[in-house]
């Protein structure tokens, strides 16, 4: 219950600045905070950790999937980036995110 609480604020403080949102900056900050868990082509990101994530490589990621992750509303060992990360953060990973994950995608 806890975790749909979280989830209900992300989503509430995310998306109405999502449309402000910088993927290019997403990009650094994934690259940070999100590479060492995850693959990511286009990031130039591969998983190292012994608790790897998904590879988001061609994984087509939308906005309420990628904002309920970060929230730590997932399954998995995935921790929350609420309070870790700054709202505008957040939002340009979920930018960011979502545009990398399509196939053939590339974000400069």
């Amino acid at each position: 219950m806890r975790a749909l609480g979280v989830v209900a604020v992300a989503l509430g403080l995310a998306a109405p600045a999502l449309g402000a949102a910088n993927p290019i900056e997403g990009k650094t900050v994934f690259k940070a905070k999100c590479g060492k868990c995850h693959t990511l082509k286009p990031a130039g990101t591969v998983a190292k950790s012994p608790n790897a994530g998904p590879v988001l490589t061609n994984k087509r990621e939308t906005v309420a999937r990628v904002l309920k992750a970060l929230s730590g509303g997932g399954t998995g060992l995935m921790p929350t980036f609420v309070g870790v990360l700054s709202t505008k953060q957040i939002n340009d990973v979920v930018a960011f995110v979502v545009a990398a994950s399509k196939p053939g995608a590339i974000v400069k």
